[in-house]
């Protein structure tokens, strides 16, 4: 594997895991019973753009030529 695939597929992982960790709703309802008026260190919007930008690499890379 080159290393753009490899990285493609890190962003693709981290993207995935910061989005099922903000849509978590136990993580949620514990949040909002602790302190509601804390402010997400990482936005969710930063887990989209990890998973949309190791997708967008993945596709620009293309398939290795022989």
């Amino acid at each position: 594997m080159r290393t753009t695939s490899i990285l493609g597929v890190i962003l693709i992982g981290i993207g995935i895991i910061l989005l099922a960790y903000f849509a978590s709703p136990m993580r949620l309802m514990f949040q909002s019973l602790i302190s509601p008026h804390t402010i997400n260190p990482l936005p969710p919007a930063l887990g989209g753009l990890a998973l949309l930008c190791g997708i967008a690499l993945l596709f620009a890379i293309g398939p290795k030529d022989k």
